[in-house]
């Protein structure tokens, strides 16, 4: 196969659980027409020098295939430091036919063709550029490594760094694209299917709003989708001794969140038809919410987490919620992080009053 040279951009200068199951289709989401996967404009693979560029690659395209966008990918070039001068035109062109070289030879091993304005290389450090691409081009979904190679051994007390690789880190807070995160270290299955997709829930249109895309990836891959809810703990202020009868409120107000939790999954899969997607529900009430849903997607043994940036608790003016941030960091297997615009009216969704307060489940969307 031969290709044309990438676009080449300039650089950024600057200084205990209960389950059900039905089968669903995509038409209908909460008894609301389904938003169009279609906002997604192009599905970017963010790919480097490092071993897991042809992983990327693949989960990029198994999401883009499912979604019906197009697939373009990005290697960003480490540019000489600004305030030393531009580097070696020699040096630089050797740079530029490697990365040609090594775009040309993933395409190559996938047996896939990619139009060359489809394939950009960008030149600077791989965060800020990465991030500027994305707000110049909006409404992409970026994929890219959640953790760097380094940053998936093992340390000295026998646990790996789960803090976000520099680039992921730049893209979730310096853009609002939503992402793919590939953690390092998954197999390398070659062709990549998905069986099991696991998108926590927490009553909200927010939460909510993930479910098309959902749906899609799993009617294209014909995997099981699983939706989870863990029940916060009530939040009861204890004093002293005297309050040990706590426990005796706490009971009945955490079945009867419980119960509320599960009606709302019941009543959510009643509005959905068809019989195309095979759905599972799972409420859990004991624990962090962030490490059950970890131990949920674990036991279901799932392969890809769908999830909102925001859910019914997300502040506006931060790049993602408390959950998807952690899951973010913690996942080991790939995590579809949809986010959306701040200005969308699922983003003006306000809970009314006097629901507001961590005592009992709330449903936003009802």
């Amino acid at each position: 196969m031969q290709t044309k040279s990438p676009l080449i951009e300039r650089p950024l200068v600057q200084n205990g659980s209960t389950m059900g199951q039905i089968r669903i289709d995509t038409q209908k989401i909460s008894g609301r027409k389904a938003s169009s996967s279609k906002s997604f404009s192009s599905a970017i693979a963010c790919l480097d020098n490092s071993s897991y560029g042809p992983i990327i690659f693949r989960h990029t395209k198994a999401v883009a295939n499912a979604l019906n966008i197009p697939l373009k990918i990005i290697h960003v070039l480490r540019g000489a430091n600004p305030d030393l001068g531009p580097s070696d035109p020699i040096e630089w062109q050797i740079k530029c036919r490697e990365a040609q070289d090594y775009l040309r030879n993933i395409l190559q091993a996938e047996h896939e063709t990619i139009d060359d304005k489809d394939q950009v290389l960008l030149t600077g450090i791989a965060g800020d550029e990465l991030s500027r691409w994305a707000s110049d081009h909006d409404a992409s979904l970026m994929a890219v490594t959640s953790r760097c190679e380094m940053a998936n051994q093992r340390t000295h007390a026998g646990q790996h760094d789960q803090s976000l690789g520099a680039a992921a880190q730049q893209l979730l807070e310096g853009s609002g694209a939503s992402l793919l995160l590939i953690p390092p270290g998954i197999p390398d299955t070659g062709v990549v299917h998905y069986r099991r997709l696991l998108v926590p829930l927490d009553g909200s249109c927010r939460a909510e709003s993930v479910l098309p895309f959902a749906m899609r990836i799993a009617r294209a891959h014909q995997a099981e989708l699983v939706l989870a809810h863990v029940v916060p703990r009530p939040e009861v202020v204890e004093t002293g001794p005297h309050d040990q009868g706590v426990g005796d409120l706490m009971a009945p107000l955490l079945k009867y969140n419980e119960q509320n939790a599960r009606a709302y999954l019941d009543r959510l899969q009643a509005r959905l038809h068809s019989d195309t997607v095979v759905i599972k529900s799972v409420v859990e009430s004991v624990g962090d919410p962030r490490d059950r849903l970890l131990n949920i997607g674990a036991n279901q043994d799932t392969d890809l987490i769908v999830i909102s940036g925001r859910g019914r608790g997300g502040v506006n003016n931060l790049s993602c919620g408390n959950i998807a941030r952690y899951l973010a960091m913690h996942a080991t297997v790939p995590l579809l992080m949809v986010r959306q615009k701040t200005n969308s009216r699922v983003e003006r969704t306000r809970l009314p009053e006097q629901h507001r307060g961590p005592l009992l489940f709330r449903e936003s969307a009802h």
